[in-house]
């Protein structure tokens, strides 16, 4: 188990040698958030105190992952590059749509770019990261993860109380 800067390190290596492919989900349980950052037969699990602070309090480890255990057709996270007037007219669309439906259609297509490395941008370039799942990927527990979990919630609620003793 590694902390949050060290994880999150492993991933972006992960992520750098090979940008696709990978899902990035999040839930929350007992009192922390989970993150799910998987691909193929890996993936990262990282528990946090909060998904709403810059500087979270958080523990992780990378996790086996059976193929036929994520929930089928998981959309690909990561960095996509586009165009100063791809951006605008995505924008634009974008704030013109009234519909939740539109809008998560706006959405979709723009997220079918393959997702790349976020290198190497000019003036008339922008990147958009994405996208981001709530919920559960698994279709089943390993009964492993489960045990990672608890591990995982014990040491951070552990960190959690020597940063903040006054949560007792």
């Amino acid at each position: 188990m590694k902390n949050i800067e060290d994880i999150s390190e492993d991933f972006w290596r992960d992520y750098r040698e090979n940008p696709e492919g990978w899902s990035f989900w999040t839930d929350k349980s007992d009192d922390f958030y989970n993150l799910y950052v998987l691909r193929d037969d890996k993936g990262y699990f990282i528990k946090l105190d909060s998904i709403y602070n810059n500087n979270p309090i958080g523990i992780g480890t990378e996790i086996d992952v059976e193929k036929d255990q994520l929930e089928k057709d998981l959309p690909d996270f990561g960095f996509r590059k586009f165009s100063k007037d791809e951006l605008e007219n995505f924008m634009e669309a974008f704030s013109r749509s009234e519909e939740e439906r539109e809008r998560k259609k706006l959405l979709k297509k723009q997220m079918r770019k393959r997702p790349t490395l976020p290198t190497g941008l000019d003036e008339n370039e922008y990147m958009m990261i994405g996208p981001f799942n709530q919920g559960h990927p698994f279709r089943y527990p390993l009964e492993q993860h489960e045990k990672i979990n608890e591990d995982l919630r014990k040491k951070l609620k552990k960190k959690f109380r020597e940063k903040y003793p006054m949560y007792r």
